[in-house]
């Protein structure tokens, strides 16, 4: 049986209606933000042509008018957002992850709107796939996404313009002081260094308003693994260490790209 066919066929066997502490069952919530949200859904997924089209961003600009000031949940708890990312990849099929490996932290918003109504569950990621179906997504859980999908008024576009993947770690026999990383020099001789060729992304950024479908501009990013990592609270998984290093600097990259070319963006902290 066909992977896709395999995931769908359990997901009707494993429905998740189940009623959290949060006090609702998952049925109530998704039909209370039903109507509205697949109203967005449907203005996200008119953007993918004129998202694959436009040509590269060759200045950093966005022009707000007419409309509120975008506001991104950089952080937890974060008030008044209206503002989504998705990696083009992610507009392929709202239900499901696109297969990018190492994306951006807030990049799941719209997909795993789209994927508790079509199955109750959190997306399916095409970059790490799985025998189990993903989990069931909680009440308290779909509430929370799906009131930010309902928010929606601004939508990010990351386009991978040229991507490298960290290296497996190649461990050495000792750290010298060359290698010497987060304690600034002082490895001692006993300790084990790795060295790793580091991951790079080069990305541009397209920003749409999706309730007039009108493109607002665009910004580039660049991302890098730090040149040296501390590892020691990975454990045995000194590649996974490398990978979370490569997975915040993406973040962070972005983050301080989209403050330059909206010097005022709230960020909803």
């Amino acid at each position: 049986m066909p992977l896709r066919a395999a995931r769908f066929f359990v997901f009707l066997l494993v429905p998740a209606f189940a009623v959290s502490c949060f006090g609702k069952d998952l049925r109530d919530v998704l039909a209370e933000h039903r109507a509205p949200v697949e109203a967005k859904l449907a203005k996200v997924k008119a953007l993918r042509e004129q998202a694959r089209a436009l040509p590269a961003v060759s200045s950093d600009a966005v022009h707000i008018a007419g409309g509120p000031a975008p506001v991104l949940a950089w952080k937890a708890g974060a008030v008044g957002v209206n503002a989504s990312i998705v990696h083009l990849e992610d507009l392929d099929d709202l239900t499901e992850l696109g297969n990018i490996r190492h994306r951006a932290s807030l990049s799941k918003t719209i997909n795993r709107c789209a994927s508790v109504f079509a199955t109750h569950r959190e997306p399916y990621n095409a970059a790490y796939p799985r025998l189990t179906p993903p989990p069931p997504m909680s009440s308290h859980g779909a509430d929370e996404v799906l009131g930010l999908c309902q928010a929606l008024r601004y939508l990010l576009v990351i386009r991978s313009l040229a991507f490298v993947e960290p290296s497996d770690p190649r461990a050495s026999i000792s750290c010298s002081v060359g290698d010497a990383g987060a304690d600034g020099g002082n490895a001692s001789a006993s300790e084990t260094c790795h060295r790793f060729d580091g991951g790079y992304l080069k990305a541009d950024v397209l920003v749409f308003d999706v309730e007039t479908q009108r493109h607002l501009g665009g910004f580039v990013f660049v991302a890098e693994s730090s040149a040296m990592v501390d590892v020691t609270t990975s454990g045995v998984n000194v590649k996974g260490g490398l990978e979370r290093n490569f997975d915040g600097n993406i973040d962070d990259a972005l983050q301080a790209a989209a403050r330059k070319v909206l010097p005022d963006l709230p960020t909803g902290n």
